[in-house]
């Protein structure tokens, strides 16, 4: 089987590509059918509850789009049902239709769920939250009580003071509830499958084999280039992928012998990798000098094209490490610090924080990576990539300002372009 040899500026380029990142597909209006184009495209965009600026799903949809109105995402939830969540890269939104293949997930929780969900002393709580939900329509955890005998619940404690909400994760988990709707203030409604995917649990289960095909398609589909590692990882609980590393593996090799993969090899990178053949033509294009990426734009640190760590720094020379929980003395980059990507590459990370009552977005501090000479295309660039965020959060163009970067040359120059 011939191996197609790519340089690592190619590999990278056909990633970019491949996480729709390399231009923005539209001028006009962004619509819900754009939103949920990029949802099928991606498999899963995965959550999280840090809001520093927006939340990280709305900001990987908007490094792809651009600026769009936020209220698209939720109506896309209810009515039609064309969203909904799962475990599909921890705890993820993802097209509805996507749900049948955690099926199999869903069926081993119903079998070998925590010891919680097990204890035949929850049974009735449990039972007592789908009657209730089955007799009231969709509910979140707000809508019930804590204990009246409950003690206050510590900051730590992940559950609170109601058993009904581990209820409801659980069941969620099992498929005996779904998401029907998350509503702006983030809190999740749960509903029952038939109401939210009617006829979900019945016939067979789709079985191990075309379930990990397809979940390993369509993650190649979105990573462009793998190896087995980062085709594994893609699709994965809060813990172990839904295609381990050894099933992965076996069935790439299958794909490859198919024609439905092309096998590569990536300087630098000394293991197997495939590539996604529709590719093929941009290669040649990239070859040409032609189609390369153009955009420069902010990523979430759970962005589908760097949230495998082990990827960043073996594709792009990348070493990226959330700090949120570090103590701030301890802190090299901030708080909640954006990936730069510019032209394919990533360049750098800058610290955002935005004032939802000035409307003043502030950059706390930036850093280019140590290769990277800050040119005047790169500053023009990086400055359009936070206006553009500041568009998006709702600011005024020219509200942001620079507090610090690595040179006093580079602050003055990107301060030149604020307002």
């Amino acid at each position: 089987m011939d191996v197609l040899e790519l340089t690592q500026r190619e590999a990278q380029a056909l990633a970019v590509i491949a996480q729709r990142l390399d231009r923005r597909p539209f001028r006009r209006r962004i619509r819900e059918d754009d939103i949920l184009d990029v949802f099928r495209h991606l498999g899963t965009i995965q959550l999280d509850t840090i809001s520093v600026i927006s939340r990280s799903h709305l900001t990987v949809l908007w490094s792809r789009l651009g600026p769009y109105d936020q209220d698209l995402v939720t109506g896309l939830y209810s009515p039609g049902n064309a969203l909904t969540e799962y475990l599909g890269h921890a705890a993820s939104i993802l097209p509805t239709e996507f749900l049948p293949l955690f099926r199999p997930y869903m069926q081993r929780a119903r079998e070998h769920s925590d010891g919680w969900a097990n204890d035949s002393a929850n049974e009735p709580i449990i039972r007592a939250v789908i009657d209730r939900i089955r007799a009231e329509g969709p509910m979140t955890s707000r809508d019930f009580e804590s204990p009246p005998d409950a003690a206050r619940a510590a900051a730590w404690e992940w559950w609170g003071n109601k058993p009904e909400r581990r209820a409801l994760n659980a069941l969620w988990i099992r498929g005996d509830l779904m998401i029907h709707q998350r509503d702006r203030g983030f809190a999740r409604y749960f509903d029952l499958p038939d109401r939210v995917v009617p006829g979900f649990w019945e016939g067979e289960a789709l079985n191990v084999t075309l379930q990990q095909r397809a979940l390993l398609l369509h993650a190649i589909r979105a990573l462009g280039v793998t190896t087995v590692g980062w085709a594994s990882d893609y699709f994965r609980t809060g813990g172990p992928s839904h295609v381990p590393v050894a099933a992965t593996r076996e069935v790439l090799q299958t794909l490859a012998e198919e024609g439905e993969i092309l096998p590569v090899r990536v300087a630098g990178i000394d293991e197997p990798m495939w590539m996604d053949p529709t590719l093929r033509e941009r290669l040649e294009l990239l070859r040409e000098r032609k189609g390369r990426p153009t955009l420069t734009t902010l990523l979430s640190p759970f962005d589908n094209l760097i949230w495998n760590r082990d990827r960043g720094e073996q594709l792009w020379d990348f070493h990226y490490r959330l700090e949120c929980y570090v103590p701030a003395p301890k802190r090299q980059f901030g708080y909640y610090s954006l990936p730069i990507l510019h032209r394919g590459r990533v360049v750098g990370r800058l610290d955002p924080s935005f004032n939802r009552k000035t409307g003043v977005l502030t950059i706390k501090a930036l850093h280019l990576e140590p290769w990277v000479r800050p040119g005047e295309a790169l500053v023009r660039a990086i400055a359009g990539a936070i206006e553009d965020l500041l568009v998006f959060l709702g600011g005024q163009r020219g509200a942001w300002e620079i507090a610090s970067t690595q040179s006093s040359m580079l602050v003055d120059a990107l301060r030149s372009h604020a307002g």
